[in-house]
């Protein structure tokens, strides 16, 4: 069981450099303290009146990373970032923007845990606010995709805080196979396990990716990739692709706004699915309670 802990931002700032996946541009972002309350806020230095408030906004559907935007400007390829920023527990920050994506940095979200951890966290005065359904809900396709959410639990008159993660994968691969990864989500845990494990193309799809603008800065580098028979480079876990399936899951949860405590079984899922628990949250808002 997990109890409340307090809302917490960085100690100071701390700046993110490196290419971005998808344009193929060098980019930067710097997280800085907010001891405003606001929560996690995405800003662009061109753009300064037009503030993307995570928790306000429906992230855009699309297939390879997660957008969100605003009315001049969007942000693209967050879900690394806002996967450590939620399983850290940070619940208040600036992101500083000078282009239109994340740095992918080594693909998987490990360089933030570490550059967050290495400036350091700090404690506000206030408790976090969990957030959790109030009844069971199941998002469900043709395609047997699955997200399904059980509110937190009762233990001793108290509601368990944590987050637990039941994934499955199926990628309708002869070398993935289907894999399963079941885990409760504590920042160790996500830091040892998940975290690491870094994005994953398949060889085949990169010409068609490149051709559609996408997937530029993708190399051995920061990618695992996949050939007809065999990883082009070398895995971190036997089962990577199933735990950054799962990295995805937590960062696209993260822009409910607040941290979510229960139980979240998925099947399948990608950024444009998960971001149907955000669209119901926003239009639903009663379905939901803070905890």
């Amino acid at each position: 069981m997990e109890m409340k802990t307090k809302q917490k931002t960085v100690k100071s700032g701390v700046f993110f450099h490196g290419i971005a996946v998808h344009s193929g541009e060098p980019v930067s972002i710097v997280v800085r303290p907010n001891y405003s309350y606001s929560g996690i806020v995405f800003q662009h230095s061109a753009f300064i009146d037009e503030n993307i408030i995570i928790g306000t906004v429906v992230p855009e559907n699309a297939m390879h990373a997660t957008v969100i935007k605003q009315a001049h400007w969007f942000v693209s390829t967050i879900e690394h970032l806002m996967a450590a920023f939620h399983v850290l527990g940070v619940t208040q920050a600036y992101v500083q923007m000078s282009a239109a994506e994340v740095p992918i940095l080594d693909g998987s979200a490990l360089p933030f845990v570490q550059g967050l951890l290495e400036i350091g966290l700090q404690d506000l005065p206030e408790d976090v606010c969990y957030l959790t359904p109030r009844e069971k809900l199941i998002f469900t396709d043709a395609q047997g995709r699955i997200l399904e959410i059980l509110p937190a639990g009762n233990v001793n008159n108290s509601r368990d805080c944590g987050l637990y993660i039941d994934y499955t994968a199926d990628f309708s691969n002869s070398l993935l196979g289907i894999t399963h990864f079941v885990g409760h989500m504590t920042p160790e845990l996500f830091a040892r396990e998940i975290a690491p494990a870094r994005t994953f193309g398949f060889l085949e799809q990169f010409p068609l990716l490149r051709q559609h603008g996408l997937a530029r800065g993708s190399s051995l580098g920061n990618s695992l990739v996949i050939g007809n028979d065999e990883f082009l480079n070398e895995r971190r876990f036997p089962d990577e692709c199933v735990r950054h399936k799962v990295l995805d899951l937590l960062g696209d949860l993260a822009l409910l706004g607040k941290p979510l405590a229960g139980k979240v079984r998925a099947v399948k899922t990608g950024h444009n699915f998960n971001r149907l628990v955000i669209e119901h949250y926003l239009k639903n808002q009663n379905a939901w309670e803070i905890i």
